[in-house]
């Protein structure tokens, strides 16, 4: 300071506390704070009355509370008060309220820290916000319901009993332990192992004997059937008369031909195998197998063609005879396809729909047409059987089938008749005035209800015999028998020719109903009693 008095904005000053008033020697009043130390008047600061104190200078430093004039160094800072104001309507405020700087009277108050406050020359300081302590953070108490959870609920009684606990979460106390002694076995485990390890090398043993046993069984027997290694030396073996498969089998087997007779019959069975076989004596190796072996004793086919001419009226089995002696089938291929097989034609298919009755003996009887033909030797039963089925179809026109809607008769009806008449009649001269005998007769059926023919018996007795009858027997019972049975008998008795079928559609025109033959000559008559005389004068003859 430079010893005047400064000039400053009117001001009041703050005190804090209750102020105490001390004389002094020039009569000016002191503020004494609340701590016993006196606040000096700032020089330059209004007093009652419109009078500025005059600066002064002292040595000592200035009470911490004195205000200074803005700009003194090391000065407290006070708050400004409003200027203008009368002493006397001055309110005394509050330690920590002071005004915003610039304000004149009247102005806001802020509350603003005793360590901050400032005169109206200084611009307010923003305050400092207080650090605050660094705290560790306190362990984390544990939840309550799992300290509840681990005390014993025993040991609190007065926390369910108070009720300050639900009693739905307060810990139940747990029945006490009972410990019962266990027997502890020893485990066989092992010893289940071993049983188990030993039932496995026993089955894989067995399986291997057994699967020894059974190559060497497969070897042995293959080696028999197919000859892989046998002697080639070759044996001689006689093959008697009427000889069948199982005479054949013990004929090889004793021979040391075949090792395994019932292996040799079952593969017989399995391809059917019957023979015939021809007689004889033969040179067999042991290396032939079983399927040469069979067919090693049969009849040989010649190569190439045979032609073979079947007679007129020819029975079925006669036909398979004859087919069989040229090597071509056999009887139980042509039985087989007669009864059973397939055959396409209009005839066949008609005897089916009328129906063929029980009786019959072979189906295609009468069908087979008897004529020259030429086969392969190597043909099968079918083919020969269709050859002849073939013919008979070419012959039997539509004309034929025509007159057989007109008379009345089924074609299997005129063929069964055609058989009658060729196997009655002793020429093909005869056949119409024998024909005339069977259409007259089936036509007066009330006079003549049996066609009284031995043909037709010798015809059954042949097919259940293999022979055919010198002398008919009239009163063989047989469904062929037509002195017992009316009409036509069950089927054709014979496989007629063309002459005798034209014969059966278009009979003589006569008044015959009987016939007797020597041989030689047939005799025809009209009634009984010339009928009988012709039956004498034969047997008179032939006495």
């Amino acid at each position: 300071m430079d010893g005047h008095y400064a000039e400053m904005p009117a001001q009041r000053i703050a005190i804090t506390g209750a102020p105490r008033s001390h004389g002094r020697p020039d009569g000016r009043p002191v503020n004494v704070n609340p701590n016993g130390a006196q606040n000096r008047a700032v020089p330059g600061t209004p007093v009652p009355g419109g009078q500025r104190m005059p600066a002064e200078r002292t040595g000592n430093m200035p009470d911490r509370n004195t205000v200074r004039p803005a700009g003194t160094p090391d000065m407290p800072r006070v708050r400004p008060v409003d200027a203008g104001m009368p002493v006397q309507n001055r309110q005394p405020r509050k330690p920590t309220e002071a005004p915003v700087p610039g304000n004149a009277a009247g102005a806001r108050l802020q509350s603003v820290p005793a360590r901050n406050r400032v005169n109206e020359t200084e611009q307010p300081r923003r305050p400092v916000p207080a650090k605050k302590p660094i705290q560790k953070p306190a362990a984390k108490k544990p939840p309550e319901k799992a300290r509840l959870g681990k005390t014993r609920v025993t040991d609190i009684p007065s926390l369910t009993q108070s009720g300050n606990v639900p009693k739905e979460k307060a810990k139940k106390k747990k029945a006490p332990r009972t410990y019962v002694p266990v027997e502890r076995t020893v485990s066989d485990e092992g010893g289940n192992t071993v049983v188990s390890v030993v039932k496995a090398v026993i089955y894989m043993i067995f399986v291997v004997v057994v699967s020894v046993f059974l190559a060497l069984a497969i070897i042995l027997v293959g080696n028999d059937v197919f000859a892989f290694v046998k002697s080639d030396a070759e044996i001689n073996v006689t093959i008697p008369e009427n000889a069948d498969f199982e005479d054949i089998t013990e004929i090889l087997y004793e021979n040391n031909i075949i090792t395994y007779p019932e292996v040799f019959k079952l593969y017989g069975k399995l391809k059917k195998e019957g023979g015939p076989y021809v007689a004889g004596d033969f040179l067999v190796s042991p290396m032939t197998n079983y399927g040469d072996l069979m067919d090693a004793f049969k009849p040989k086919p010649k190569s190439g063609t045979s032609r073979i001419t079947i007679p007129e009226g020819y029975t079925t089995d006669e036909i398979i005879d004859l087919m069989v002696s040229y090597g071509i089938g056999t009887r139980e291929g042509y039985e087989e396809a007669i009864q059973n097989y397939d055959f396409d034609y209009w005839f066949l298919d008609e005897l089916e729909n009328e129906g063929i009755s029980e009786d019959r003996i072979y189906r295609l009887d009468g069908y087979l047409f008897p004529d020259t033909y030429d086969f392969y030797n190597s043909s099968s039963e079918v083919t020969v059987l269709n050859k002849l089925l073939r013919r008979f179809d070419q012959l039997f026109t539509d004309e034929y089938r025509e007159q057989c809607d007109v008379m009345g008769y089924s074609v299997d009806d005129i063929i069964t008749l055609a058989s009658l008449i060729e196997k009655e009649a002793g020429t093909a001269a005869e056949f119409f005035n024998v024909s005339s005998v069977f259409h007259n007769r089936l036509n007066n059926i009330a006079y003549f209800p049996c066609l009284d023919s031995d043909a037709t018996i010798a015809y059954a007795v042949h097919h259940e015999t293999g022979e055919r009858p010198k002398k008919v027997d009239t009163s063989y019972e047989t469904p062929y028998n037509t002195y017992f049975y009316k009409g036509l008998p069950p089927g054709p008795i014979a496989n007629p020719s063309a002459s005798a079928i034209l014969a059966a559609l278009s009979p003589a025109q006569t008044k015959y109903f009987y016939f007797v033959s020597d041989g030689n000559i047939t005799y025809f008559s009209e009634t009984k009693d010339q009928h009988d005389q012709y039956i004498a004068d034969i047997v008179a003859k032939n006495q």
